[in-house]
């Protein structure tokens, strides 16, 4: 009965029968009786069901407030128990934001997994990779930081990865067709590529000496993939506001044109979270180290 009280916490906390099953490596039909089960058990109803919903009923949410810390123990006391195994051995959950899976993410797995060859992963790609604190080992996540971004009050230790200012760039087809704005102002009237998990929002922030704008941009195109917006921009589809390093080989290389250079711009922060050491397992301290050992 524990471990369907463990499942249930899942369900509530991923929104998803299926994304609690593949946590606890059953198929979705037993994820299903495991929760029958467990309603028979206490004898009333403990979530609302529906297509495309899944929340907890006042009895299903008294059992997730109450059995929830429990869980997040249990996850402790595991981690402690694996310093006692082969320190070469042990499995990490990674919550990771697209942005830095996709550029750096599987080369510092290949080096690590050189050496720890034992060592297995479980990778979960998401832009809210704080939101799985609970049940990752690490999480990597990025805000920009002038947007009075609230971090969310976690148990967590942080440490930078990378600070890089955002730029704003444009392909030159997209500015031989429709021209150049030559203040921030005249955004509104061109074509925008949008990305809220990297900005927080359609609002495009610039500075110039003492004065500030906050501009909000029509959203063209909006996607939660910065790589996407990238390619939109590439292919003349309207004007991006990305992290410099992610625009950088393409403005060396003259397939974007940087615009709006004399006003200074938010700061994208990429961050890394990991639990003390006290709750650690020995592979993720390791895996962590090698993270910060080698920066970008």
């Amino acid at each position: 009965m524990l471990d369907k009280m463990a499942f249930f916490v899942s369900v509530i906390r991923t929104g998803s029968i299926s994304a609690a099953a593949r946590q606890f490596n059953i198929s979705v039909s037993a994820g299903s009786r495991w929760l029958q089960d467990l309603e028979q058990h206490f004898g009333t109803q403990l979530c609302y069901r529906s297509n495309r919903l899944l929340e907890a009923t006042p009895a299903g949410q008294t059992l997730y407030e109450e059995f929830s810390p429990i869980v997040d123990s249990a996850e402790r006391v595991t981690r402690k128990l694996e310093d006692f195994q082969d320190t070469e051995k042990g499995h990490l959950n990674i919550a990771c934001t697209p942005v830095y899976a996709n550029h750096f993410l599987m080369e510092k797995l290949a080096g690590f997994s050189r050496d720890n060859p034992k060592v297995t992963f479980n990778l979960n790609i998401t832009p809210w990779a704080l939101d799985h604190a609970a049940t990752s080992d690490l999480m990597i996540s990025a805000n920009a930081s002038y947007q009075g971004y609230r971090e969310k009050d976690l148990m967590l230790v942080k440490r930078e990865l990378l600070q890089t200012p955002f730029v704003v760039v444009a392909s030159p087809g997209y500015l031989s067709a429709y021209g150049a704005p030559s203040h921030p102002d005249e955004l509104k009237s061109h074509q925008c590529l949008v990305a809220t998990t990297l900005t927080g929002s359609n609002d495009w922030i610039f500075k110039q000496h003492l004065e500030t704008l906050i501009i909000k941009v029509p959203k063209t195109i909006e996607v939660s993939d910065s790589d996407l917006l990238l390619q939109g921009a590439l292919n003349g589809v309207g004007i991006a506001y990305l992290p410099n390093f992610v625009v950088e080989p393409a403005i060396m290389d003259g397939r974007l044109d940087v615009l709006l250079a004399d006003y200074e711009t938010s700061i994208w922060s990429l961050n890394l979270y990991y639990h003390s050491p006290q709750t650690a397992s020995a592979a993720a301290t390791k895996f962590k180290n090698h993270l910060l050992d080698f920066p970008l």
